[in-house]
């Protein structure tokens, strides 16, 4: 935005950005809100963790400055009537219904017919909400949920327990929501215990991640995720970013990555509109827009326009999978990149 002459509306203003860490610690959201405001900031963008976001936009709403999220899928977080909470992605449930939709439809272009679903989540809110949805939502699919299960994500380190009793019950389909740290250990057990179910998927979490398919390799192949972003999309700057992301970085560009570049352009377009670097008239700009993809480098499928809870309307959700190491939009079909491999050892 600097380089693009700054803020116009504002003489070319540029936008200066402070960081703070919650060290994926929610306990200590409060306290860095309050000090990025002591600091100055008139906006805020963040956690990528929905509790730690649920925390500090208690701090936020009450000191009324805005707060964009693009990474954290809780309702919750826009469930509380506040006026400065905005979130760019859908939330949890859309994407449990986009992975299993996905995995129904091509079941059913290869003549299959799975039925038995297993759910592992880490218990933080996010992965409380993965488990009730997806039990929710199964029926509508054609799914039998066998098992469905909340793990302690600060203590559990060994999924060995929850890997072989799915592989003893015969589960066709596995899914969750899991850190990285997480998905990788238990994609490693499915690995280890032999356990290859007919199609295995992460809802957003952990296995969006570029760490996830930099350190399983070959064990990641055609594992799935439901996600709001892929790398493939067909976005004006899309590529221009991503490029200089992996230049600057040497790794690729994730949805994570993506998150913040669209709660910038969010704030970008905000700050054209209120003409002055109030938090109060932010807000209210914020409110007022109707982006499409690809304006101010938003990079968000679908585009955004907020309602009065603060939710993007124009939020769609999508599916991919990690094919040769890389994440491929594989539904829905208007824009996907290539068809899904099932069943996943196929």
């Amino acid at each position: 935005v600097n380089e693009r002459g700054g803020i116009q509306s504002m003489g070319g203003a540029k936008i200066k950005y402070i960081v703070a860490d919650t060290e994926s610690k929610p306990e200590l959201a409060p306290a860095q809100a309050e000090r990025l405001i002591r600091e100055g900031a008139i906006a805020m963008i963040g956690t990528n963790q929905s509790p730690a976001s649920i925390v500090a936009t208690q701090v936020t709403e009450r000191a009324g400055v805005p707060f964009i999220s693009s990474t954290d899928a809780d309702p919750l977080l826009t469930g509380r009537g506040f006026k400065n909470v905005f979130r760019t992605m859908a939330t949890v449930d859309r994407y449990v219904d986009d992975l299993l939709a996905s995995i129904r439809a091509a079941a059913n272009a290869s003549g299959d017919n799975p039925s038995r679903l297993a759910i592992l989540s880490e218990n933080t809110i996010t992965g409380q909400s993965s488990v009730k949805f997806a039990q929710e939502l199964a029926p509508k699919h054609g799914f039998e949920v066998v098992e469905a299960a909340n793990y302690d994500a600060t203590r559990t380190q060994n999924f060995v327990p929850y890997i072989a009793k799915y592989k003893g019950q015969g589960v066709d389909v596995l899914i969750g929501h899991n850190r990285p740290n997480d998905a990788i250990l238990i994609t490693r057990t499915m690995d280890e215990l032999a356990f290859s179910p007919k199609a295995y998927g992460g809802i957003i979490g952990g296995h969006v991640s570029a760490e996830y398919i930099s350190t399983l390799g070959a064990a990641a192949e055609n594992v799935l995720i439901a996600g709001a972003w892929s790398p493939d999309l067909k976005i004006e700057g899309l590529a221009e970013i991503a490029e200089r992301y992996k230049e600057q970085y040497n790794e690729d560009m994730d949805s994570t990555v993506s998150g913040g570049v669209i709660s910038l352009a969010i704030l970008w377009a905000g700050l054209e509109a209120a003409g002055e670097g109030d938090s109060g008239k932010l807000r209210d700009a914020i409110t007022q827009l109707d982006m499409n993809s690809g304006q101010n480098l938003l990079i968000q499928p679908g585009g955004a326009k907020f309602d009065e809870r603060g939710e993007n309307v124009k939020a769609t959700g999508i599916v991919l999978q990690i094919r040769d190491g890389k994440q491929v939009t594989v539904y829905p079909e208007d824009v996907a990149a290539a068809q899904m491999v099932y069943p996943k050892s196929a």
